[in-house]
C-alpha cells in the first residue's frame, strides 16, 4: 500500500539521519495542523498552486526542517498527499516500534480510574514483553460492561456484549 511505502521511506530517512525524534514531532505537528486546518490539504493538493509557492508555504511555518519538507513536497508532487492520515498511521507504527512502545487501543464501556488503567498495563505488559505500554482509550456504549483492546491487529474482548453474544452462538 503506497502509505507504507511513504512511511517507510521517511523511518528509513529519519534512521539514516538520526533524527527519528525529530521527525516523530514534526510529523505530530503536521498531523495537528492538517486536522485542524482541513482546507490546508486541499489547497496543497490542487494542482492551480505552484509548487514553489507551496513549499514557501510549507517553509514559513518555521516548524519543519529541511528534510521533512522534502518529504511533504514528494507527496505534493505526486498528489498524494491526501493520504497523509493513513501514511501518519503507519509511520506511528513505525517509530514506536524502534522506541519500544506499544499502542494499544483500549476500549471501556465507561471511564477508568488510573488503577484501573494500571493494572491493565500490569495485564498487557506480559504479553508484550520488553516494551512500553501506552493506551488510546476510548469510551464505547455498545460493550455495556468490560473492556476490549486492540494491538497489531489482535483483538481481546472481556465484556458483558461479548458474553451475551457467546451464549446466542452456543444456543
Amino acid at each position: 500500500m503506497i502509505e507504507n511505502t511513504y512511511a517507510e521511506a521517511l523511518f528509513k530517512l529519519a534512521m539514516k539521519e538520526n533524527s527519528l525524534q525529530s521527525m516523530i514531532e514534526q510529523f505530530e505537528n503536521f498531523n495537528d495542523i492538517a486536522i485542524d486546518h482541513p482546507d490546508w490539504i486541499v489547497l496543497l493538493d490542487t494542482s492551480s498552486i505552484r509548487n514553489k509557492n507551496k513549499r514557501q508555504m510549507l517553509e514559513e511555518l518555521g516548524v519543519f526542517d529541511k528534510a521533512f519538507v522534502n518529504f511533504l513536497m514528494i507527496l505534493i508532487r505526486n498528489h498524494d498527499i491526501k493520504y497523509y492520515q493513513d501514511i501518519y498511521e503507519q509511520w506511528i507504527i513505525l517509530s514506536r516500534r524502534e522506541q519500544k512502545i506499544a499502542f494499544v487501543h483500549l476500549y471501556t464501556s465507561k471511564k477508568l480510574s488510573s488503577k484501573q488503567i494500571e493494572r491493565l498495563r500490569q495485564e498487557v505488559q506480559a504479553f508484550i514483553p520488553n516494551m512500553t505500554i501506552e493506551f488510546r482509550i476510548q469510551i464505547d456504549s455498545s460493550l455495556i460492561e468490560g473492556i476490549r483492546m486492540t494491538y497489531q491487529g489482535r483483538s481481546i474482548e472481556r465484556s458483558l456484549k461479548r458474553t451475551i453474544d457467546d451464549m446466542k452462538s452456543n444456543i
